[in-house]
Protein backbone atom coordinates (compact mmCIF):
# COMPACT_ATOMS: atom_id res chain seq x y z
CA UNK A 1 0.00 0.00 0.00
CA UNK A 2 1.40 3.31 -0.75
CA UNK A 3 2.00 5.63 1.48
CA UNK A 4 1.26 9.53 0.96
CA UNK A 5 2.33 12.39 2.94
CA UNK A 6 -0.57 14.06 4.91
CA UNK A 7 -0.54 17.75 6.05
CA UNK A 8 -3.90 18.22 8.59
CA UNK A 9 -5.71 21.05 6.97
CA UNK A 10 -5.88 23.69 10.04
CA UNK A 11 -4.89 20.77 11.88
CA UNK A 12 -6.83 17.61 13.03
CA UNK A 13 -10.60 19.32 14.55
CA UNK A 14 -11.64 15.62 15.25
CA UNK A 15 -13.14 16.97 18.60
CA UNK A 16 -10.99 19.82 18.23
CA UNK A 17 -11.67 23.38 17.20
CA UNK A 18 -10.12 23.79 13.63
CA UNK A 19 -7.36 26.27 13.59
CA UNK A 20 -6.68 25.43 17.55
CA UNK A 21 -3.54 24.23 19.51
CA UNK A 22 -5.63 21.00 20.60
CA UNK A 23 -5.86 20.52 16.70
CA UNK A 24 -2.35 20.86 16.10
CA UNK A 25 -1.61 18.82 18.83
CA UNK A 26 -3.73 16.41 17.53
CA UNK A 27 -1.92 16.50 14.11
CA UNK A 28 1.13 15.92 15.75
CA UNK A 29 0.50 12.82 17.85
CA UNK A 30 -1.84 11.22 14.50
CA UNK A 31 -0.20 10.21 11.55
CA UNK A 32 0.22 13.39 9.53
CA UNK A 33 3.59 15.19 8.10
CA UNK A 34 2.63 17.96 10.03
CA UNK A 35 -0.11 20.60 10.11
CA UNK A 36 -1.05 24.13 7.90
CA UNK A 37 -2.60 27.04 10.15
CA UNK A 38 -3.95 30.89 9.32
CA UNK A 39 -2.42 33.49 10.32
CA UNK A 40 -2.87 37.51 10.67
CA UNK A 41 -2.12 40.61 12.44
CA UNK A 42 -3.54 42.37 14.64
CA UNK A 43 -3.32 46.49 15.19
CA UNK A 44 -0.52 46.54 17.69
CA UNK A 45 1.29 43.57 15.48
CA UNK A 46 0.67 40.62 17.17
CA UNK A 47 0.50 37.34 14.86
CA UNK A 48 -2.71 35.21 15.64
CA UNK A 49 -3.84 32.13 14.09
CA UNK A 50 -7.22 32.71 12.18
CA UNK A 51 -8.60 32.40 9.23
CA UNK A 52 -11.66 34.88 8.61
CA UNK A 53 -11.08 38.35 7.62
CA UNK A 54 -13.65 39.56 10.19
CA UNK A 55 -13.04 38.91 13.83
CA UNK A 56 -16.87 40.07 15.87
CA UNK A 57 -17.95 41.85 12.77
CA UNK A 58 -14.85 43.70 11.89
CA UNK A 59 -11.41 43.86 10.33
CA UNK A 60 -9.24 41.36 12.28
CA UNK A 61 -6.36 43.40 11.63
CA UNK A 62 -8.22 46.58 13.36
CA UNK A 63 -8.27 44.78 16.93
CA UNK A 64 -5.53 45.42 19.33
CA UNK A 65 -4.11 42.06 20.71
CA UNK A 66 -5.63 42.31 24.20
CA UNK A 67 -9.24 41.98 22.45
CA UNK A 68 -8.42 38.84 20.82
CA UNK A 69 -9.59 35.43 22.06
CA UNK A 70 -7.60 32.91 19.92
CA UNK A 71 -4.27 31.23 19.92
CA UNK A 72 -1.37 33.21 19.28
CA UNK A 73 1.45 32.25 16.38
CA UNK A 74 3.98 31.84 19.07
CA UNK A 75 1.91 29.24 21.34
CA UNK A 76 2.15 27.31 17.90
CA UNK A 77 5.90 27.57 17.05
CA UNK A 78 6.42 26.32 20.35
CA UNK A 79 4.76 23.15 19.89
CA UNK A 80 7.22 19.77 20.95
CA UNK A 81 7.87 18.89 17.35
CA UNK A 82 9.95 18.61 13.82
CA UNK A 83 6.44 18.21 11.65
CA UNK A 84 5.65 20.52 8.92
CA UNK A 85 3.93 23.18 10.12
CA UNK A 86 2.93 25.55 7.45
CA UNK A 87 1.88 28.55 7.63
CA UNK A 88 -0.75 30.61 5.40
CA UNK A 89 -0.43 34.66 5.18
CA UNK A 90 -3.95 35.63 5.31
CA UNK A 91 -3.33 39.85 5.05
CA UNK A 92 -1.25 41.31 1.99
CA UNK A 93 -0.21 44.00 4.14
CA UNK A 94 1.11 41.44 7.28
CA UNK A 95 3.98 43.40 9.45
CA UNK A 96 6.89 41.35 7.30
CA UNK A 97 9.40 42.47 9.34
CA UNK A 98 8.54 41.67 12.91
CA UNK A 99 7.20 37.91 11.30
CA UNK A 100 10.67 37.26 10.27
CA UNK A 101 11.67 38.26 13.54
CA UNK A 102 8.71 35.92 15.24
CA UNK A 103 9.90 33.10 12.90
CA UNK A 104 13.51 33.46 13.27
CA UNK A 105 13.35 32.77 16.47
CA UNK A 106 12.28 29.07 16.15
CA UNK A 107 14.91 28.58 13.39
CA UNK A 108 15.06 24.79 14.59
CA UNK A 109 11.66 24.53 13.33
CA UNK A 110 10.15 22.92 9.96
CA UNK A 111 8.31 26.29 9.19
CA UNK A 112 6.99 26.60 5.48
CA UNK A 113 5.41 30.18 4.91
CA UNK A 114 2.59 30.47 2.58
CA UNK A 115 0.32 32.79 0.80
CA UNK A 116 -1.83 33.78 -2.46
CA UNK A 117 -0.23 37.19 -2.28
CA UNK A 118 2.98 37.20 -3.96
CA UNK A 119 4.22 40.71 -2.60
CA UNK A 120 4.42 38.60 1.30
CA UNK A 121 6.32 35.96 -0.14
CA UNK A 122 8.52 38.08 -1.87
CA UNK A 123 9.44 39.81 0.76
CA UNK A 124 9.61 37.00 3.26
CA UNK A 125 11.89 35.25 0.57
CA UNK A 126 14.85 38.17 0.72
CA UNK A 127 14.86 38.11 4.24
CA UNK A 128 17.79 36.00 5.80
CA UNK A 129 15.23 32.88 6.33
CA UNK A 130 15.35 30.17 8.55
CA UNK A 131 12.25 28.70 7.02
CA UNK A 132 11.11 27.82 3.69
CA UNK A 133 8.51 29.96 1.26
CA UNK A 134 6.28 28.81 -1.32
CA UNK A 135 3.11 30.94 -3.52
CA UNK A 136 0.04 29.37 -3.02
CA UNK A 137 -2.51 28.89 -5.77
CA UNK A 138 1.18 28.22 -7.98
CA UNK A 139 -0.97 27.86 -11.65
CA UNK A 140 -2.84 31.10 -11.05
CA UNK A 141 0.42 32.72 -9.75
CA UNK A 142 2.72 31.27 -12.19
CA UNK A 143 5.51 33.67 -13.52
CA UNK A 144 9.32 32.70 -13.98
CA UNK A 145 10.49 34.60 -10.89
CA UNK A 146 9.00 31.56 -8.85
CA UNK A 147 11.34 29.36 -9.58
CA UNK A 148 13.34 30.86 -6.66
CA UNK A 149 10.44 30.09 -4.21
CA UNK A 150 11.17 26.26 -2.08
CA UNK A 151 7.81 24.92 -3.08
CA UNK A 152 4.66 25.38 -4.65
CA UNK A 153 1.36 24.64 -3.45
CA UNK A 154 -1.57 23.72 -6.12
CA UNK A 155 -5.42 23.41 -6.23
CA UNK A 156 -6.06 19.71 -6.85
CA UNK A 157 -8.00 19.63 -10.14
CA UNK A 158 -4.49 21.34 -11.55
CA UNK A 159 -2.42 18.62 -10.51
CA UNK A 160 -1.05 16.85 -13.61
CA UNK A 161 1.76 14.93 -14.82
CA UNK A 162 3.51 18.23 -16.36
CA UNK A 163 3.01 19.98 -13.08
CA UNK A 164 4.44 16.94 -11.03
CA UNK A 165 7.36 17.29 -13.89
CA UNK A 166 8.15 20.85 -13.19
CA UNK A 167 8.38 20.90 -9.30
CA UNK A 168 11.08 17.67 -9.67
CA UNK A 169 12.99 19.20 -12.06
CA UNK A 170 13.49 22.31 -10.61
CA UNK A 171 13.59 20.68 -6.99
CA UNK A 172 10.47 22.08 -5.22
CA UNK A 173 8.63 20.68 -3.17
CA UNK A 174 4.85 20.64 -3.72
CA UNK A 175 1.81 20.66 -1.35
CA UNK A 176 -1.82 20.23 -2.70
CA UNK A 177 -4.98 21.80 -1.57
CA UNK A 178 -8.58 20.75 -2.25
CA UNK A 179 -8.33 16.93 -2.37
CA UNK A 180 -12.31 16.45 -1.61
CA UNK A 181 -12.44 12.88 -2.43
CA UNK A 182 -9.30 11.70 -1.30
CA UNK A 183 -7.83 11.18 -4.53
CA UNK A 184 -4.38 11.13 -4.15
CA UNK A 185 -2.86 10.01 -7.50
CA UNK A 186 0.89 10.88 -6.95
CA UNK A 187 2.99 10.00 -4.10
CA UNK A 188 5.24 12.83 -4.50
CA UNK A 189 4.02 15.95 -3.37
CA UNK A 190 1.84 16.63 0.00
CA UNK A 191 -0.93 16.90 0.45
CA UNK A 192 -3.27 18.94 2.58
CA UNK A 193 -6.44 17.22 4.10
CA UNK A 194 -9.75 17.78 6.19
Amino acid sequence: MREYKLIAHRGSHKNAKENSLFSFFNAINENYYGFECDVRGTKDKKFYIYHDMLYDGKLFKSFNSNEIICDTLESVLKLNTNKIILLEIKDPFIDIDNLVKTLIKYESKNIYVMSFYNTVIDKLNIKNKTYKVGILNYVLNTTEKHFKYDFICILRPFLNDKIIEFVKQNNKELFVYGNYNNNFKYDFPYYIVD
